[in-house]
């Protein structure tokens, strides 16, 4: 497979910084390390989306009980004055 890359010079210092960040002096070797590295960030996401998506339907569940104890507790007090 042959990769042709044109106007490099347009994004020299993005290629350079996926360079350092894949440790490859080779161009096409970075663009395809970082096109995985891209990949596993996406699925990293994807997760941590759920965790926090399910953390704050906990909190919110947590939050209506605790609402709930209080109101019923202040109901309690109002009944007992």
């Amino acid at each position: 497979m042959a990769i042709t890359i044109r106007d490099t010079e347009k994004h020299y210092f993005m290629i350079e910084e996926l360079k350092s960040l894949t440790n490859s002096n080779v161009t096409t070797k970075a663009l395809i390390k970082g096109g995985y590295l891209a990949v596993e960030l996406g699925k990293n996401y994807e997760e941590e989306k759920e965790k926090r998506i399910k953390a704050e339907t906990e909190l919110a569940a947590l939050k209506a009980t605790i609402n709930q104890y209080l109101i019923s507790k202040q109901a309690l007090n109002d009944s007992l004055k």
